[in-house]
């Protein structure tokens, strides 16, 4: 048996620990596809609003905020 050693783990860091590993190149570009992908979930729920529901502009500030955008 085998044991492996994660001194980097993903699923146990928060954002800022992950901000401060990336070069200020790579936080720029998570960043960017960060917002595309959150652009295309929220026109996705506007155009499928039977499916998701309606979507104040109140509701999409808080999911944002969530984000931290």
């Amino acid at each position: 048996d085998e044991t492996f050693s994660f001194k980097y783990s993903p699923g146990k860091l928060r954002g800022n620990q992950y901000k401060s590993m990336m070069s200020k190149e790579e936080l720029e570009e998570e960043q960017r596809v960060q917002r595309e992908q959150l652009a295309a979930i929220f026109r996705l729920m506007k155009e499928k609003s039977d499916t998701f529901g309606e979507m104040s502009e109140g509701d999409m500030k808080e999911q944002f905020r969530l984000y931290d955008l």
